[in-house]
């Protein structure tokens, strides 16, 4: 069985060996990722190749019939990066290259199975975290993102950072947004504009994705509640097509607040009751240390107590 072809420029294994050691860098534990060595190949059956889950959550497998037209013409150009899975024995989780396993699935399918059946992958052996720092990091240094991929990142890399953080696995002094800002390979202050993002509902999303509503929307939108956020969604999707303005969103973000049914919450009558002893006392106080001015109060007092007899009287006490 003839086996894809592999394209080289510099040596693959060097290239992934040295992307390996920075993540491990990265993440403040090398022999975690370095204990084995790392320019290990294996030849994979396609079937027993698995996308790491994740990878779905946050970037897109968008262009894979054109993927698979090129790796039918030219063969598979980069080894996908792989780990030992760690549920199913002798099979593997992609770290990187879905969009390759994807483009490979399709040509089988198409019948193509007796050249793409079995695929050559760069084996690194790993855990869920750092595999997680590794696919995050090849992604977004090898494609061009949408804003919803970077919104998605962004979210990932959050996540992401906690766990290290909980692992001790993130070096003193490290700051969330720093270590995201690294993972990400964006300047810190555009994570920060991200990040502010990342409160969108799905769909709000999709909108700015497609640009119908602009950043500066899509944050005020996302300092709302999300149910808030999914009546004014409701309003968009049920309106023309088309891009929004501000002042629009903000009419439908005002009309949406307005219909919230804000259901007042019972009290709880110790609370009340002992907050009504205290400002009894605190009114008795005051009358004792201003006689004259406290009587300017009379008829509001007056009507408290008038108002707790009735309270009284109502529940027959």
């Amino acid at each position: 069985m003839g086996r894809p072809r592999i394209e080289r420029g510099a040596k693959q294994g060097d290239v992934i060996r040295d992307r390996v050691a920075a993540v491990a860098a990265r993440s403040a534990r090398p022999t975690s990722l370095l204990g084995q060595k790392t320019d290990r190949s294996v030849t994979v059956p396609l079937d027993q190749l698995h996308p790491d889950p994740r990878n779905n959550e946050v970037f897109e497998l968008g262009g894979i019939e054109d993927l698979a037209r090129d790796i039918e013409a030219n063969g598979l150009a980069h080894y996908p990066v792989v780990r030992p899975h760690p549920e199913f024995e002798d099979e593997y989780m992609i770290v990187a290259g879905h969009r390759r396993h994807a483009a490979l699935s399709l040509l089988v399918e198409q019948g193509h199975g007796g050249r793409f059946g079995q695929v050559a992958c760069h084996l690194v052996p790993s855990d869920d975290l750092d595999s997680g720092v590794l696919m995050l990091t090849t992604n977004v240094r090898q494609r061009d993102l949408s804003t919803l991929e970077r919104i998605h990142t962004i979210a990932f890399a959050q996540s992401l950072v906690g766990e290290l953080r909980e692992a001790g696995r993130l070096e003193a002094g490290t700051t969330t947004d720093g270590k995201i800002a690294e993972l990400v390979n964006l300047a810190p202050r555009t994570v920060a504009y991200y990040r502010s993002l990342t409160k969108l509902i799905e769909g709000l999303r999709a909108l700015l994705d497609e640009r119908r509503i602009t950043f500066t929307t899509a944050r005020e939108l996302a300092q709302q509640p999300i149910d808030v956020q999914e009546r004014v969604l409701a309003q968009i999707e049920s309106g023309e097509d088309g891009a929004l303005s501000g002042a629009q969103v903000a009419a439908l973000t005002e009309s949406a607040t307005a219909k919230d049914p804000t259901v007042a919450k019972a009290p709880d009558a110790g609370k009340l009751i002992t907050a009504l002893e205290r400002a009894a006392e605190r009114v008795s106080n005051l009358e004792q240390a201003t006689p004259d001015e406290i009587t300017t109060f009379t008829p509001r007092i007056a009507a408290v107590a008038e108002l707790l007899d009735a309270i009284t009287a109502k529940r027959g006490v």
